[in-house]
């Protein structure tokens, strides 16, 4: 029965789809041996979430875009909704007019094809995860104006603390979710 269980703990399945929420995004202390070890194969095996939590840092916390990119699309192929977010996020924040009206259309897609609970669990991962690192990327503290209308469009729902607020327009719903992210900082 130990021989079984030690082949069933060393699947590749197991390393991809374990949860790492024992796990710091950022390491304050030295790992052990089992922990680095257990890392690294579910780093060997791709596992969504490491992935994830790998861009995270590249983007927030190092301010490497393209190794966040990388990371974010092989996240994103196996299926993980926070990547989606966060790419979407991340097209809206960096700065190149190119890639904030697709980030926006994303976004406004992730939302629709998504449930609010979905949305509002990988906003909140997302403010968590920052909340536990130093933020050293400019992107998302300069302010990034989605809606260009003069008077910007009306809420559905006036309660402004609310964050299923939403518009008809989706570039106010873009400024609202990064406002949401941004005051977290």
């Amino acid at each position: 029965s130990c021989k079984i269980f030690n082949e069933i703990t060393e699947d590749k399945y197991v390393y991809q789809s374990v949860s790492l929420d024992k796990f710091p995004i950022v390491h304050w202390y030295p790992l052990n041996e089992k922990q680095k070890s257990f890392l690294n194969k579910c780093q060997e095996y791709e596992n969504p979430e490491l992935l994830y939590r790998q861009a995270v840092l590249d983007y927030f916390n190092k301010g490497k875009r393209r190794s966040a990119c990388n990371h974010l699309d092989k996240a994103m192929k196996l299926g993980h909704a926070g990547a989606q977010y966060l790419t979407c996020i991340i097209m809206i924040i960096c700065g190149d007019p190119e890639s904030k009206a697709p980030g926006i259309k994303y976004l406004s897609e992730f939302k629709k094809s998504n449930t609010k609970r979905v949305t509002r669990l990988c906003r909140n991962n997302l403010i968590k995860m920052l909340g536990k690192m130093w933020v050293n990327n400019p992107d998302l503290q300069e302010s990034s104006i989605c809606c260009s209308s003069p008077n910007q469009h009306r809420w559905k729902n006036m309660w402004c603390e609310d964050d299923e607020i939403s518009s008809e327009c989706e570039a106010c719903n873009a400024d609202r979710e990064i406002k949401m992210i941004r005051r977290t900082l």
